[in-house]
């Protein structure tokens, strides 16, 4: 079982293996960049409140769903 702590730590895990530099912001922010692609992901404690994906700073997308969001990280 994956508690909700352990899915903050997986999802920095795989950006971090990935090429993504992350920046926290109060604890319940994660800002992830690579070249012009930026992602934020929100955080309720420590499971995924929602995550937005950025191109050229245009938004594209939002998704409440952690595993989404580890398939941005693979793009």
């Amino acid at each position: 079982m994956t508690t909700a702590t352990d899915e903050r730590k997986t999802v920095v895990g795989l950006a971090e293996e990935q090429g993504w530099q992350r920046r926290v912001s109060l604890d319940r922010n994660d800002v992830f960049l690579r070249g012009t692609v930026r992602i934020r992901a929100m955080w309720a404690g420590d499971k995924l409140n929602g995550a937005t994906l950025f191109h050229d700073e245009m938004y594209e997308s939002y998704t409440r769903e952690v595993n989404t969001l580890r398939a941005w990280f693979k793009r």
